[in-house]
């Protein structure tokens, strides 16, 4: 070998040596890794699918480039008459490229091999919705590594036929001297495009099932009775023009010019003039009823795909007869009615709670606890530890991987509750944690901020917490970590994240471990890649100890007849909450618990046996239904409740999320976890106002339960179609209107401070609504919002007093009496008249007669009285 290859030799194999043994330190290691939390068997049946995957991919495309490097060989040395040197390198770097990408598809291969029935059946071909979401993609992914292959073949034989031929000056002479078997290669080539549009046209009629377009989504009409069997004869046609392509390709380039472009007018008219003729003239005209049957499989499906189809309907008769006796009556509901919005007490919780630069609370949730023998909901948050916030100077090596290695404790607060200062009242707090939820083990490993690998049982003590003017340390004693104290382990870590000082450091001993993917999210990301995790992981205090709870989902976009919405976790059109996922914050240990049985994660199950089945009864208990799923779910409802066809088709009753005030800002509201008394005792549940489209009166309710043993069931609470119930926004706009309210507001601001508006609640108790939304105060000079004030509304009243208890006493008085229906001034009574008189104005322009009759009613009765009340004061 000369010295020029040599070198050019060398330039490929070392760095393709140091890639190598990069992916196998990676892969020894994460294998080290899965050990120590316990899944060594997800590890490798991991690595056998994505290997499988590989070896199918890179089998598929060395075979189809080897015989097409054979054909090109045959046919120049019938050219040249001397042997052909092939460059078969360049087809192994294709396949294993090719055959890389496609490895990552393993997930696909799964669902083909293990994936089980779903015992739905499609209402067109009358499948089992089992074939489209686990056997379709594999089939079309292994055509997409053929049409790949292809055309490669294509683009690798013109670069030889190219050069063989490059002395040639003109077509027509090198049509004269290309060999015949260079011809019956083309030929193949072209034949196999055409077998190959074959398999993709009668494998596309399935995916029209999962289409989507106008009114309906699936296979509509045209589809169904003009689309399908158009690509039926596509398929077939396609054979044809295979067989046509070597029977005329034989010998002339510009038959299979003709050929080709035959092909594409074919497509043209069948799949684009004929199905856009029959959609226009026949099925627009009569659209409603020759689509009636696939707008019902569309509301069905849609339904099912979403969870939504055992939805339970309760009507809401709203009344308004709400007194003092049972507001305490439903003390639950109103003794944990949120105070403190989310956003102004995580502010809160930093300013007071977070001690030390390092400390880092990121989020704030909420839960229930019993606090003191009371079902409470509470307002929980880590405090985590950021190496980030260290100053720069003191961001050294040994401090950030040795020594500031943990957070510590959490923080919590009843969501109702205030002190004289405004602020909330700690029930745990400080460092170490103290109040009433006890806590055994404080310190947090693993968290959403830990995304640094750190090396525990060290000679060098870790950082615990602060004590006064000197800091406390300790030594790791938890379960997690894997073993460094080989020295050739300490090389592999060195080389797996690039730090020599793994290797160098004389604080590492024999006994020391390395503790690394402790983000919680990727953590549990890197045991189940095939789940889809939440957003929004929280923290929990159970028996002592610190756990991270995240929701896992599993999703699908090719569900037959589904709606496909646009979703935090991507693009969707089936979903399922099946899996609660438990991680130790101290020992890192992750717990699958599976909550509910569904075909995907039964798939999954059926090659990963990791889930678990009983739930201890304390962890069941700070289980919650996922804000995510909710959301997506009263998206879809907000359509799909609508299961009359026609209904349905003229889009009549399309409800909406509606929005609220948040400091200056209109934004859509978010659902809300509250403790309410849906069947007597209180509960907690996660809920949404709802409201007409493009309207702002509530016309019905959502919510999911969360406690056992009614987990996860959704209600629908609907309004009397004829009764006005005030919006969030109507109420926020009266909010706005009231000049005593507007005025305080006014007057705060011209004090140096800012007025935020929190969440605006909706209340149900008793067959009435009450709206509840705080009022913070945040002074310029002060980065802590302080709570000075909670408006109520209820029906036509609206007040603002400093605490709830004062609020609900001055709208409902203190002996349970209404007290706004004994008018005891000319001025309320006209007041109220004027209230009337707008809802009667507002039922005339909703074409509601019998409201507008009940509103007219009533203003009769209230000019009587007025009339009385003037009578007896002259």
């Amino acid at each position: 070998m000369d010295r020029r290859k040599l070198v050019i030799a060398l330039l490929v194999l070392i760095p393709l040596a140091l890639v190598i043994q990069y992916v196998l330190v990676y892969v020894y290691t994460d294998y080290l890794w899965f050990v120590s939390v316990g899944y060594p068997e997800v590890f490798v049946r991991m690595l056998e699918l994505r290997l499988l995957m590989f070896s199918l991919s890179f089998l598929i495309t060395m075979v189809v480039s080897t015989l097409n490097a054979f054909a090109i060989r045959k046919a120049v040395e019938e050219f040249m008459g001397e042997p052909l040197k092939y460059h078969h390198s360049v087809d192994i770097v294709f396949s294993l490229i090719t055959a890389y990408v496609a490895s990552e598809e393993w997930i696909k291969l799964l669902f083909y091999l293990y994936g089980v029935k779903f015992g739905v059946r499609d209402p067109i071909f009358g499948y089992d919705v089992s074939f489209y979401v686990f056997k379709l993609p594999f089939i079309e992914l292994v055509l997409s590594l053929l049409a790949v292959s292809l055309a490669y073949c294509f683009i690798i034989s013109l670069i030889y036929y190219a050069y063989t031929f490059r002395w040639v000056r003109s077509f027509e002479e090198f049509k004269e001297i290309f060999p015949i078997r260079g011809y019956y290669h083309i030929s193949i080539l072209v034949a196999s495009s055409f077998l190959l549009a074959s398999a993709y046209f009668y494998l596309a009629r399935y995916n029209l099932l999962s289409s989507q377009h106008g009114v309906i989504s699936g296979a509509g009409w045209t589809d169904v009775h003009v689309v399908m069997p158009a690509m039926l004869f596509l398929s077939v046609a396609s054979l044809l023009f295979a067989a046509a392509s070597i029977y005329y390709g034989r010998q002339r380039f510009e038959s299979l010019a003709a050929i080709f472009l035959l092909y594409i007018l074919t497509l043209a008219v069948v799949l684009g003039i004929v199905p856009a003729s029959f959609q226009k003239f026949k099925v627009e005209p009569n659209e409603l009823k020759m689509e009636w049957n696939y707008i019902k499989y569309s509301i069905e499906f849609t339904r099912y795909a979403y969870g939504l189809d055992k939805i339970e309907f309760r009507r809401y008769e709203v009344t308004e007869n709400l007194t003092l006796e049972k507001i305490e009556r439903n003390s639950g509901t109103i003794r944990n009615i949120r105070l403190w919005d989310h956003r102004p007490i995580k502010e809160v919780f930093r300013q007071i709670q977070q001690i030390r630069p390092y400390y880092v609370i990121r989020d704030v949730d909420v839960d229930r606890y019993y606090v003191n023998g009371r079902y409470t909901e509470v307002i929980i948050a880590a405090r985590e530890l950021s190496v980030d916030q260290l100053p720069s100077t003191a961001r050294t090596w040994v401090n950030t991987h040795l020594i500031y290695t943990h957070g510590y404790g959490i923080v919590m607060a009843p969501v109702n509750v205030v002190s004289q200062e405004g602020l909330p009242d700690l029930i745990v707090k400080d460092i170490p944690p103290n109040g009433s939820v006890k806590v055994t083990q404080p310190r947090i490993y693993f968290g959403e901020l830990t995304n640094n690998y750190v090396i525990v049982d060290t000679l060098q003590k870790e950082f615990d917490y602060p004590l006064g003017q000197r800091n406390v340390f300790t030594r790791y004693g938890g379960l997690a970590g894997v073993s460094i104290g080989s020295y050739f382990r300490r090389v592999l870590f060195s080389i797996r994240f690039g730090d020599v000082n793994i290797v160098l450091s004389k604080y590492i001993t024999d006994r020391s471990r390395i503790l690394f993917h402790r983000n919680i999210t990727e953590r549990v990301k890197t045991i189940a890649p095939f789940l889809k995790l939440d957003r929004d992981p929280y923290i929990a205090v159970i028996n002592g100890r610190l756990y991270w709870i995240i929701d896992a989902y599993t999703t699908l976009d090719n569900f037959p007849y589904s709606a496909k919405y646009e979703t935090p976790l991507g693009e969707i059109n089936y979903i399922r909450n099946p899996v609660k996922v438990f991680v130790d914050a101290y020992n890192g240990t992750v717990e699958f618990y599976l909550i509910q049985e569904e075909p995907v994660i039964k798939t999954f199950e059926r090659v990963f046996p990791i889930f678990k089945r009983n739930v201890d009864p304390e962890k069941r208990m700070h289980i919650r239904y996922p804000k995510t799923l909710f959301e997506i779910q009263a998206e879809v409802y907000s359509v799909y409740h609508m299961t009359d066809v026609e209904t349905f088709y003229n889009k009549e009753d399309v409800w909406a999320i509606p929005y609220e005030m948040y400091e200056e800002s209109k934004i859509r509201m978010e659902p809300y976890y509250v403790i309410l008394s849906l069947d007597k005792r209180p509960e907690f549940v996660l809920m949404l106002p709802l409201t007409p489209k493009n309207r702002e009166n509530m016309i019905a309710w959502m919510c999911a339960r969360c406690d056992y043993p009614y987990y996860g069931q959704l209600i629908i609470y609907e309004f009397p179609k004829g009764k006005l119930v005030f919006g969030p926004m109507q109420v926020e706009a009266r909010i706005d209107q009231n000049p005593n309210i507007s005025k305080l507001f006014t007057l705060w601001g011209q004090v140096g401070s800012r007025v935020i508006r929190g969440n605006l609640l909706v209340i149900p108790i008793e067959g009435s609504i009450i709206y509840v939304e705080p009022v913070y105060l945040k002074a310029e000079e002060s980065q802590i919002p302080e709570l000075r004030g909670v408006i109520v509304a209820y029906d036509d009243k609206l007040v603002m007093r400093p605490t709830l208890k004062d609020a609900l006493q001055s709208l409902f008085g203190k002996k349970g009496t209404r007290r706004f229906q004994t008018f005891r001034s000319p001025e309320e009574i006209v007041r109220r008249c004027i209230y009337v008189y707008n809802r009667a104005i507002y039922e005339v322009k909703r074409g509601n007669w019998s409201g507008f009759g009940e509103m007219l009613e009533k203003l009769g009765r209230l000019l009587e009285l007025l009339n009385r009340t003037l009578k007896s004061s002259s």
